[in-house]
């Protein structure tokens, strides 16, 4: 899932209207193809509510394994592959889903399910197409061949990934 040969590039899904993608329970990745350095011009700083809400200013840190090819942006699964790469993308809706906020506060996602689309908005502040960029720079990658107790190597899978691989998505507090 995360060699090269594995990862297409997001306007490669695409086809017309259709979603080339499965419509199958699995485990899914997202991926920064563009140049590193945009990435790490970007910016890399966001303020999450800590405990008793008091704030925890958390900066996206080149910290990939080396093993990785392309930096992770977001690990997640799916009981329908498909669907649930759409919800990520909301291609049907132009322009900017997220105000960015000055002080780097996280926004409150429009949906609970486009952490994507949040992610590349937040590090992309002055981006007025973030459909552009994430067209452009983001791959996609997946696996869909869990068979004996899926929902459970589903689970497990998804939660090793994420720490193995330390998408800068997939931050959040702890309360």
């Amino acid at each position: 899932m995360h060699l090269p040969q594995s990862i297409k590039a997001i306007r490669e899904i695409f086809v017309g209207r259709s979603v080339n993608l499965p419509e199958l329970p699995g485990v899914y990745a997202f991926w920064w193809l563009g140049e590193r350095s945009t990435l790490m011009s970007a910016n890399r700083h966001i303020v999450l509510k800590g405990p008793k809400e008091q704030p925890v200013d958390v900066e996206y840190k080149d910290w990939w394994p080396t093993e990785l090819f392309y930096p992770c942006l977001y690990v997640g699964k799916t009981t329908n592959m498909k669907k649930r790469f759409s919800l990520h993308i909301k291609r049907d809706c132009p322009g900017r889903l997220h105000a960015a906020h000055p002080e780097n506060w996280k926004a409150i996602p429009r949906t609970t399910s486009c952490q994507l689309r949040w992610g590349i908005e937040h590090v992309f502040p002055n981006e007025s197409d973030p459909l552009k960029t994430i067209y452009s720079s983001v791959g996609f990658s997946y696996r869909t061949d869990f068979a004996e107790n899926a929902i459970a190597e589903r689970f497990f899978e998804e939660d090793r990934l994420v720490g193995t691989w330390r998408p800068w998505f997939n931050i959040d507090s702890e309360r």
